[in-house]
Parts: structure tokens; sequence; C-alpha cells
């Protein structure tokens, strides 16, 4: 009987490949079907290029006419009739992809750009050939580029008339800054970024003028042995020389559209700095002088100017900011007045939201409303203060414990000052306004029917990003956190000690944390097809105050633990690592790949995590194919282990890969394979086999793998992603799972929101 159903299984499977194959099959026969007679659609191209060194992929970005990217668009067209008249056949070309008709001039002028491209890689002495092949109504063209020997600079020189900007860049490309060198290619890309990195050198040392446009090569290519002796001076023979600031002055409240008419109803000086106010002053002089790097008499700085741009722009409450420079001529030097004009933004903000929620299959609905204040004490400080609350109907055996009503309502409150507060910060640090302080205060209060759960916190952070902006950094001086539980039922009581496990019992015990926290997020461009993201975590919790304790004499409570607040404070320590990859094949298709290993532990005053800050495994941006919070740890249990805090752990690992391709710029489809689990760090009784070895770990790595489907709103992604599980640890025996239980079963459909990684 078994051999029987398994035939059959197999036999459906089969059916469904040769159906989806016939479906394809009869769809490609139909793609020619609005190619006019006697002419071709385009349906493939080929490079064929001798020199490894040049990229396939960027130069097919050069080509005129390219065949349709987007079969599935293509076929979509051509499901239309002939008949434009028809709304129906109109809305479906819409939808769809024109065909691309086969022409001989795009070809040509692809040749053209081809040639252009080569020669701004420095390869001067090419040939390409084209030729195009015809069969039925279907066309294919192919171009074959035969690159030869590079041109390579011999000889690189820079000649300025300023005797100091020729000294400085002679300085500077002494130190080997210069991406220029004797045998380099003559590639243009190269050529171009030595202008801009020169002109960023010059300009941040007075000389104004020294734009990139100014910059100009010299090529002597008739030395007939593919060299080039290289030049670089300026387009004509006038003088550069250094700008020296005159003026600075900062137009508060300048509205963007009424630049003329601005009235200055009140004055400051700071430091040298005009301030100009209208009836709108809402920025104090200190704050304006401190984000304004400019100031008289100093040489011109394009990187001072551009830190001043930045400090205005990050403030909430300016809107908008402009700041322009006027050439005046004092004798023989060069001066410049400055002009900063600031737009304020709005002061007040009011948001609300309304939310519809599903936890577990419980529905509910959650709402919040925030005000928000912009220039708290006219210096760019944000008070934020958010009032949420929720709602839950709980289905299920629930009446036992207590009714099926849930509800949780809370209030947070920030206030974030775009200034270093540390008490021994130097001028130095609190003029570094890329650093903000942010205070916040929260209290929520959880009610359910067989308990309530209080919980409050209150952090004292920093935040800053690096001069690039390529990476963030939020470090929390002091983060505390309480939860309590001041009410649970009799009959909750009584389930607590008398039915559950040690680890579900602490879940809901009183907890007190007190540490620091630091995260930080690098995200890079490496070139135009890859990008990458590495973050960082790390906190710890009760050192501080294990240190007090003892060297107090305090005494511990007979579990051998210091207490505050009548209930022990934990301590451990945590930290994660995460990095993830983009590679872009084209605009249509893309490979992406993550790698994460977390761990955790308590130590001194405790023995086991708190809760939340336990790893799990599973759910939508896990390792897909099993439920949130019902991986692991290990090979402990399954899916039939319900107690999700018995699924907890004291370190993760995460590894995925996914292969994304857009069907359209609205849809885009993935491919993709998790591998991962959770593991604790000690033996615990109730999670037999969950303890990490070193020596087995790699058995216990879970593996699922799925398709999924994502639509781009602009403002956010909605993701569904279908998972099956191909390899299971809890399984005592058949692990690789992907055969059985038919398509539904070791199966798993998630909806979330954004990418998984």
């Amino acid at each position: 009987m078994l051999q029987r159903k398994d035939n059959k299984r197999y036999s459906s499977y089969v059916n469904v490949v040769l159906y989806s194959i016939a479906v394809f099959i009869i769809a490609a026969c139909g793609i020619t079907k609005h190619i006019p007679e006697g002419q071709y659609l385009l349906r493939k191209v080929h490079i064929n290029v001798d020199n490894s060194n040049i990229s396939k992929s960027e130069l097919k970005e050069y080509l005129v006419q390219k065949p349709n990217d987007n079969a599935i668009g293509l076929w979509i067209y051509n499901w239309s009739g002939s008949d434009t008249s028809k709304w129906l056949n109109r809305w479906i070309r819409r939808i769809g992809s024109a065909p691309v008709v086969y022409s001989a001039n795009s070809s040509n002028q692809s040749v053209a750009e081809l040639q252009q491209a080569l020669k701004n890689k420095g390869y001067l002495n090419f040939e390409i050939t084209v030729s195009d092949t015809a069969y039925g109504k279907k066309a294919e063209v192919t171009y074959d580029i035969k690159a030869n020997e590079p041109h390579r600079i011999k000889n690189y020189t820079i000649d300025f008339p300023h005797d100091e900007a020729d000294t400085i860049v002679a300085r500077w490309k002494a130190r080997g800054r210069s991406v220029i060198d004797s045998g380099v290619i003559f590639d243009m890309d190269i050529l171009e970024q030595e202008r801009v990195n020169i002109s960023q050198l010059l300009r941040n040392v007075g000389y104004y003028s020294a734009a990139t446009p100014v910059l100009h090569y010299y090529a002597d290519t008739s030395l007939n042995s593919n060299q080039v002796d290289l030049r670089l001076s300026l387009r004509d023979t006038m003088q550069i020389q250094p700008y020296y600031i005159r003026n600075v002055t900062v137009y508060s409240g300048f509205d963007a559209f009424g630049r003329r008419n601005f009235r200055a109803t009140d004055t400051a000086d700071y430091h040298g700095v005009k301030i100009l106010y209208n009836r709108a002053k809402f920025l104090r002089p200190s704050m304006i002088g401190y984000n304004t790097y400019i100031r008289p008499k100093m040489r011109y700085s394009e990187y001072l100017t551009n830190r001043t741009y930045d400090n205005f722009s990050s403030l909430g409450i300016v809107q908008r900011t402009t700041l322009t420079y006027d050439e005046v001529t004092r004798g023989d030097t060069a001066m410049l007045d400055c002009n900063v004009y600031l737009t304020s933004g709005n002061i007040h903000g009011l948001q609300a939201g309304l939310d519809g929620t599903n936890k577990a299959g419980d529905l509910g609905v959650a709402a919040n409303i925030s005000y928000s204040h912009y220039n708290l004490f006219n210096g760019g400080e944000v008070l934020n203060v958010k009032l949420r609350g929720a709602y839950e109907m709980m289905t299920g055996n629930v009446d036992s414990l207590g009714g099926r009503n849930y509800y949780s309502t809370g209030i947070e409150t920030s206030l974030m000052f775009p200034q270093v507060h540390l008490p021994f910060a130097g001028e130095k640090l609190r003029r570094n306004l890329n650093i903000s302080t942010t205070y916040s205060v929260a209290f929520d209060i959880q009610k359910r029917p067989e308990y309530q759960r209080n919980f409050f916190s209150f952090a004292w952070r920093f935040n800053w990003l690096n001069q690039r902006k390529t990476i963030s950094h939020s470090f929390s001086i002091l983060n505390i956190n309480y939860v309590t539980m001041p009410w649970k039922s009799a009959r909750f009581q009584e389930y607590l000690d008398q039915e559950v496990n040690t680890l579900t019992r602490h879940t809901y015990e009183d907890v007190f944390t007190a540490g620091l926290s630091y995260s930080m997020v690098l995200s890079k461009q490496a070139n135009r097809r890859r990008n990458y993201t590495l973050r960082f975590n790390f906190e710890s919790s009760g050192n501080l105050l294990y240190g007090i304790f003892s060297l107090s004499s305090a005494s511990k409570s007979s579990s051998g633990q210091y207490h505050i607040l009548g209930n022990p404070f934990a301590q451990y320590v945590k930290s994660n690592i995460e990095y993830s990859q983009t590679i872009h094949f084209d605009s249509k298709s893309g490979f992406a790949v993550r790698a994460g290993i977390g761990a955790a532990y308590a130590y001194g005053n405790s023995t086991i995590l708190p809760f939340e800050k336990r790893f799990y495994g599973g759910g939508p941006n896990g390792v897909r194919g099993w439920r949130t919070r019902y991986l692991g740890p290990g090979s402990f249990g399954s899916e039939d282990v319900a107690d999700i805090s018995l699924h907890t752990g004291d370190m993760n690992v995460i590894l995925s890969a996914e292969f994304r391709y857009k069907l359209f710029s609205f849809l885009e489809t993935a491919a993709f394979v998790d591998s991962g689990n959770i593991w604790t760090l000690r033996d615990y009784e109730n999670q037999p086999g969950g303890k990490f070895k070193p020596s087995d770990f790699f058995k216990e790595m879970a593996i699922g793998v799925g398709l999924g489907l994502r639509i781009d709103l602009s403002f956010l992604i909605v993701r569904f992603d279908f998972a099956k599980r191909v390899y299971d640890p809890a399984r005592v025996s058949d692990r690789w799972t992907f055969f059985s239980e038919g398509l539904k079963g070791n199966s798993a459909f998630y909806f979330a929101i954004g990418y998984p990684f």
C-alpha cells in the first residue's frame, strides 16, 4: 500500500511538470504573434570578447537595442489581440512587454557605442565585427570584439601655474594617493577619478576655482608603442589662487520662495558669524554657531562647507538649507562672502495609526497616536510622546485560565538633543553635531485573562554617523528594563507551580536588567553591482550592580543572588554579528547571501538569560520552513512541543542564499535556501539535545528551501514566501524530509514586510 501511495504521489509530480512544460512550449510558440511580416523578433544578443579583463555584462549596457529581458511580460503582451480599439487588448499590452523588433540601424548604433566604450577603457586598437542570423521570425545578433593590447600610461606629470598648489598636489602624489601610475591602462574612468580627487584636495585648502572642469589632461599617443605620455594641467592659462572668507551671514527664518522679501527683525553675532532673524526666530545663536563651521578670515574649504550643510540638514526643524558664495575682489586677494539660508519646518507634528493584528491566529486591533515637537528649546531638540493600545480576542483553550480578552496600553516619551551630553566632553566633541543624545522612558501594561504584566524602560543613548554616512552607531550608556507581574490568577499560579517546566516558569518571573548596549551598521556600495551590510550588536547587564553589591558586602538571598526592588537582577553578556551582500547581475536579477552568528551567556547573579534576551529560530526572517519560535534548540523536540519557552537558546547560526528576479517593476520572484539553528550553552533538563557541541553542531543545522513573491509598493515591500523543510534535525531518523508528507507537509507560508535580509 505504501509503495502504491508513493507511486501516485510521484505520478502527480510528473504530471505537474509535464503540464508546465507544455504551457511554456505553447506560450513560446506564440511570441512572434505581433511581429510584422518580413521583420524579426530580436531573440538573443551575444557579445564575444577575447579579453577576460573586459566585462561582457558592462558592455551590454552600451547596446542600443536589447532583446526582451522579461519573457513573461512578452508572453502576456502576445495574449492581446490585434484590435487595439478594445480596452482589454490595450490593458494586456500595458501590463506586458512589447516585442523588440530587430533593427540593423540599431546594431550599427550599438557598434558605435561599443567603440566609444572600448576607447574609454583604453583599448584603442580594437576590432568589432557584427553578424546577424535569422530563423523563422526570430533573429540573433553577435558582436565579436578583438580588443588587442590596451594603451598604457608611460609618464604622468601634474603641472599647475601656482607654486603652492603644485607643491600640495606633489606631496599628495608622493604619499601614494594618486590612482594613476606608470603602466596603468589609459582608462577614462581612472582619469576622471583622479580629476575628482585632485579637485577635492585643492578646494579643501582654499582653491575655490579648482572645480573638476578646470582640470584638463593632455595626452600624447604618438609613441607608436601602445604607450601614452599624460600631463594634467589647467584648461586655460588662468591663475588659480586661494580664496579667503570675508563675511559669513546666516538668514534664519528665510522663505525659500520669497528671498528678496527677507526683513531682519533682530540680529546676533556668534564668533564672527552674523545672524539675521526675521519674525520666526527658531534657532538660538549658539546652535547656529555650533552648526556653522565657516568663519571669517579662514580659507575656503569645500569639506567645511559640506559639514555645515549636513549639520543644518540633519536638524528636524530645518526644512531647507541653502549655502552660497559670492566672489569679492579686494586688491590682489581673492575673497568670498558666505551666505547660509535656513528655512524653518513645522514645529509640531501629530500622527495616528490603526493596525490589524494576527498573532498565532488570534485577531485583534492596535492603535497609536504620537505628538512631536521639533524645536523644544530652540536648539533642534525633538520631543516625542506616543500613546499606544491594543486589544485581542483570544481563541483556543483559555477558558480554564480566565476569559478571552487581552489588551495592552502604554506610553513612550523621548527627548533628543542634537549634541553630546557627557559630563567631561570637550569642546571638539560637543561641537560634533553628527552625534545626538536621546533620553527615553516607556511604561506598558499588558493585561491577559490569566495575569497582568508591567514593563518599564529607561535609556540614555548616543547616535552618530561617520563622515561618509556609511556607518551608523548607537551606544546606550545606560539601559534599564524592569518587568513585573503584579497579578496572577489562582489558576495560572497553580499552572506555573505544578504543570510547567523550569524554563516556562522562569519566563513569567519578574526581571530587572541594567547595563549598556552598542550597535553598529555598516552599509556600503562596493561598486555599481555589489553592495553589502555588516551589523554588529553587543549588550551587557548587571555588571556594575554586581560590583556595587559586592563591594558594599550586601547580603544574598537563599538562592545566592543579590536583589534590587525585591527581585534578582539579570547579569549577562550578549553579542551577534551578521553579514549580508547583494550582487546585481543586471537590472532584473540578483543574488543575495547572509551569514550570522550570535551568543549570550548568563553568569554571576543569573543562571539563565531573561526570556526576551534568548535566541529563537524559524519564521519569515530566520530558517524558513519552520514557524516562528518553533525551531531548536539543537536536535531537541519538534513543533509538537507547543511551549515556545522551550524553543529558545543561548546562541544561533544562520546562513541564507536567495536568487531574485524581477518580472515587472513592481513584482519580483525569489528562490531561496536557509540553514541554521539555535543551541543552549548549558545542559537544561527540559531541553535534551539542545546543548551546543562543536563536533556535532553541523549535523543539527536545519535546512529549508522555498519560493517567494515580492510586491514593491515603492514605500514598502510586501513579501509572500512558501518554504519546505529539507533537513530537520529534530527527527530521530529520516531527517531528510523534502519528499515526505507531500507538498504541504513540513512546510510553512509567510506574509511579511521587507526583505528577509
